[in-house]
This record gives structure tokens, sequence and C-alpha cells, in this order.
């Protein structure tokens, strides 16, 4: 029985929980924290977000559904991997059993 590969869980989350924040850190960093426009920073009133500041509110917005998304990629992963080590296991199983010949067992 080989142990089950971690390398799937960590390629998607990886891909759904690192990529993403690392991205919202450095957008954040590299944006500007001032409007263009000279218009007031925030929400409400008239007023927008800076885009150092939108992308850190985008990156609240996303965090619960790719949260959730990695958690379901885990669990597909799970399965995926208990139903192909089943098939090998019964396989392995089937070529391991010894076969009584065409004229059966000899007394």
């Amino acid at each position: 029985m080989e142990p089950r590969s971690v390398r799937p869980y960590l390629v998607a989350l990886g891909l759904l929980w690192v990529v993403p924040a690392v991205l919202v850190l450095v957008l954040h960093l590299v944006l500007p924290d001032h409007n263009a426009s000279g218009q007031c920073s925030g929400i409400g009133f008239g007023c927008t977000l800076t885009p150092a500041d939108a992308v850190l509110f985008f990156g609240y917005l996303g965090a619960l559904p790719l949260f959730l998304l990695g958690m379901l990629a885990c669990l597909v992963i799970a399965i995926v991997q208990s139903r192909r080590q089943r098939r090998a296991d019964a396989h392995a199983d089937a070529l391991a059993a010894p076969s009584a010949g065409p004229e059966g067992p000899s007394a």
C-alpha cells in the first residue's frame, strides 16, 4: 500500500489560497493609495475607494468563496485518491490470488 500523495493538495491550495493572497498583497503595495481624479476616498457619500483599498476590499469579498472552494477541492482529491487506492488494491489482490486449474484442486 502506497502512502497518499500530498502534491495534489499543495497544488490546489496553492492556486486557490496562496496565489490570490500574494496577488492581493503585491497589488495593495504597488497600486496608488489615492484617487487620481482628486475625488475623496472611502465608501459612500460620492467617494470611491483608492485602487489599493479596492484590492483589499475585493480580497475580503473573495476570501470566503476561495476558502470553501479550497475545501471542496481537497475533498474531491481525497475521494479520487481513495477510489484509485481501492482499485489498485483490488487489482493487486486479484493478481496475488492463486487460481485453481481447469481440472480443479488435486487431492
